[in-house]
C-alpha cells in the first residue's frame, strides 16, 4: 500500500521555488561530451532539459567551455590529432557558434576576466603534447577586442591548471602542482604583480563565484567543498570550509558555481586510469581533459542535505567540465 506523507506548507513552497528556478530560462549549463567518437560542446537548461549540441563538428574535438560574463561568447579548447601527434589550441566563438577563430596555440585551461575583456590561460610547457594538466609554463592574457597577447610579468609561473579569475580583477585562483616552490596547492596569483599566495587548502580545480565571495574546489577524489573567500592587502584567504557533496566510491571533480552562487555543478563517475577508447581520447586518470570516463554532470543546491540532481543521462558517454552561463 502506498503511504501518504503530509509535508509542511513551508517545504512545499520551497520546493516550488526550486522547481521554478531550475526550469527557468535564466541560466544554461555547458559541458563537454564524448559521443559517437567525438568531443563536442553541449548546452542544457539548469534542470537538465533542452539539450543542444552547440558545436556539432564531427572530427573536431572541442573541450572545456568557458562562457564570457555576459553570456555572449565562449572560449574553449580544441584537440587536433594528426600523424600520431596531438596539439591543443584555444578558440573563441560567439554563443551561436559564429565568428569562430583560434586565438592561441599550445594552450591550456582558459578563464575570463570579470569584465569580459580578457582571457587568461597557461601554455603547455614543452612542444610535445602531454595530457597531464599541470605540464604548463607561464600565464598569458588575450585582449578580446584588440587580439593582443601579453605574458604575465611573473615569468616564474609554471605548472598551474584550471585558473579562475576573481571578481575584483586583481587575483586569479589556480592549482599548482610541482612548481614555484609548491608541491601541490591552490594559490592566488596576483594579476599585475609577482605575488603568489598559498590558500592553504588541499585539492585542486578551484572555481570562484561570480560575486567573488566564495570558492569551490575538489578537496580530494571524493569530495567537493566550498569556502568563504576574502581579499586583503595580504592577498586572498579562505575561511568557513564546508562540504558541498561527498561520495564514498565515485570521484567528484570540475565544480562550478551558478551565477547566483545558489548551486554547484560537478562531474561524478568512476575514477582511476582510463584507456583511450577512440579518436580524440587520451589514456590517463578520468578527470583530466580529453580523457573518456563514464561521468555525468550533477547539480547540488548549496547547503542542502538532498542528493544532487543528475543532469546528463546518456549512457556510454563522458560528460564533464560543466560551465554555467546567463541565457541570452
Amino acid at each position: 500500500m502506498r503511504l501518504i506523507r503530509f509535508v509542511p506548507l513551508a517545504s512545499v513552497v520551497l520546493h516550488l521555488l526550486l522547481v521554478s528556478f531550475v526550469r527557468s530560462d535564466e541560466y544554461r549549463i555547458l559541458f563537454e561530451s564524448y559521443r559517437n567518437q567525438n568531443w563536442d560542446l553541449f548546452s542544457i537548461a539548469a534542470d537538465g532539459s533542452d539539450e543542444k549540441n552547440i558545436t556539432n563538428t564531427p572530427g573536431i574535438h572541442e573541450l572545456y567551455p568557458q562562457v564570457s560574463p555576459d553570456g555572449s561568447q565562449i572560449c574553449f579548447l580544441v584537440d587536433t590529432h594528426q600523424d600520431g601527434k596531438v596539439s591543443r589550441s584555444l578558440w573563441l566563438m560567439n554563443r551561436d557558434g559564429s565568428e569562430r577563430k583560434q586565438i592561441a596555440e599550445q594552450a591550456r585551461h582558459p578563464t575570463w576576466s570579470p569584465d569580459g575583456r580578457e582571457i587568461a590561460f597557461a601554455k603547455q610547457e614543452f612542444n610535445r603534447f602531454s595530457v597531464k594538466d599541470y605540464v604548463t609554463k607561464g600565464l598569458y592574457f588575450y585582449d578580446v577586442q584588440t587580439e593582443a597577447l601579453q605574458e604575465h610579468p611573473n615569468d616564474k609561473i609554471e605548472h598551474i591548471y584550471v585558473p579562475s579569475w576573481a571578481a575584483d580583477g586583481k587575483w586569479i585562483i589556480s592549482t599548482v602542482h610541482g612548481g614555484m616552490g609548491f608541491g601541490h596547492a591552490i594559490v592566488g596569483i596576483e594579476v599585475e604583480g609577482d605575488r603568489v599566495v598559498d590558500l592553504k587548502i588541499p585539492g585542486c580545480r578551484p572555481c570562484v563565484s561570480r560575486d567573488g565571495r566564495f570558492v569551490t574546489w575538489s578537496s580530494n577524489d571524493h569530495t567537493v567543498e566550498m569556502a568563504d573567500l576574502s581579499f586583503s592587502d595580504q592577498g586572498p584567504a579562505v575561511s568557513n570550509r564546508r562540504i558541498v557533496h561527498r561520495h564514498e566510491t565515485l570521484h567528484l571533480y570540475h565544480p562550478d558555481f551558478s551565477p547566483d552562487s545558489k548551486f554547484v555543478t560537478f562531474s561524478m563517475g568512476p575514477g582511476g586510469r582510463v584507456e583511450s577508447v577512440g579518436p580524440g581520447t587520451q589514456t590517463e586518470v578520468a578527470e583530466m581533459t580529453g580523457v573518456y570516463g563514464k561521468w555525468d554532470v550533477y547539480r547540488k543546491e548549496v547547503g542542502s542535505e538532498a542528493e544532487p540532481v543528475q543532469l546528463t543521462k546518456n549512457p556510454d558517454t563522458s560528460n564533464k567540465e560543466s560551465e554555467w552561463a546567463v541565457a541570452p
